[in-house]
């Protein structure tokens, strides 16, 4: 059965302005993309089914796979109904047109900001665009948080206090993990090997200082070189690398160590006592878990989600501060 997604959007009368550009947007930028994606779009006043519209409209908002809000000429049954989207965590893509503002309350939100002119709608400049947003959502899984509270259970769903995925990777593409430090309020903290990993993301360091900037407190373990557990880590077996740590932790010293002069909300300590045991991402809300294993890399590592209400995240957190405390820095 093949993936639906529901169109927000305002349609106005008959003959109007409004209907004659809803039917532009979706006909040549919607429904290109849709089409090659393989996903049925549809707008309320499309559907045949007998009963409220309203009822029918909430039913699809909830239950679609996604869906794409068209924002241009702010239309307060647009907005309402993307409400509803964002409460229920569903994956919405925001359109508007060019020129048009904004509403503050969600203007941090990526919009797709697109025109009706014949260049760009031949040549799908707009239906690429939503496209890309759409791999993103797959790469994710199409799992989505409540926009305005990472923390919150969204509407109509039930909290869920853990989670497990098969491995790292399957949780998404950086952005997503990225989010986790974005969504950080008062706490953030890293443990890991060398974190070699997130260096490679070029937002880091920017959202880092930016974080510890607005108060955000933030903790990052590595291992030390010297620890004499560092080398019972790598199995050569399964492509790791020994000779290559010394230099990923030595490169995540420097790069933190220039962190911290800049911003004393950041922090961080070396392991010389004890181990890690997994790798660790945490904000006020979320902890994300890696599981050091001999036999495989970190990205096919289990990953365990667990939320802050939850007894796994407690005892995740205690395990760093544990570790954190043993590795003061020396007097």
């Amino acid at each position: 059965m093949p993936k639906r997604c529901f169109v927000i959007s305002p349609i106005g009368e008959a003959g109007s302005v409004v209907r004659e550009h809803s039917d532009d947007v979706l006909d040549f930028i919607i429904k290109p993309a849709m089409d090659e994606l393989g996903i049925v779009a549809y707008r309320a006043d499309h559907s045949q089914q007998i009963g409220r519209i309203t009822d029918q409209m909430f039913s699809s908002i909830l239950t679609d796979d996604l869906c794409i809000a068209v924002l241009t000429f702010h239309n307060p049954n647009v907005f309402y109904e993307l409400a509803i989207a964002q409460s229920a965590a569903r994956p919405v893509i925001i359109l508007i047109e060019k020129g048009q503002t904004i509403p503050f309350d969600i203007r941090d939100l990526r919009a797709i900001e697109y025109d009706l002119k014949p260049r760009p709608l031949r040549d799908r400049v707009y239906s690429k665009q939503i496209i890309d947003h759409v791999r993103n959502l797959e790469a994710c899984n199409w799992q989505v948080q409540v926009p305005f509270g990472s923390h919150l259970s969204p509407l109509g769903g039930k909290p869920e206090l853990f989670k497990l995925y098969n491995k790292v990777e399957d949780f998404g593409n950086t952005e997503r993990w990225l989010d986790l430090l974005r969504n950080a309020k008062e706490t953030f903290d890293l443990s890991g090997v060398s974190l070699r990993w997130w260096l490679k993301i070029n937002a880091f360091r920017p959202t880092m200082l930016e974080k510890a900037r607005q108060g955000c407190k933030i903790r990052l373990l590595i291992m030390d070189a010297e620890n004499p557990a560092l080398g019972q880590y790598v199995n050569n077996s399964v492509g790791q690398r020994h000779h290559q740590l010394p230099n990923d932790i030595g490169g995540a010293l420097a790069f933190f160590e220039e962190l911290a002069e800049e911003c004393p909300n950041i922090e961080f300590r070396q392991i010389r006592t004890g181990c890690l045991h997994q790798q660790q991402s945490r904000n006020d809300h979320m902890m994300l878990s890696a599981l050091v294993l001999y036999g495989d890399g970190t990205s096919r590592s289990p990953l365990l989600e667990s939320r802050a209400a939850s007894p796994m995240y407690r005892a995740m957190l205690a395990e760093f501060e544990a570790l954190w405390n043993a590795n003061a820095p020396r007097e």
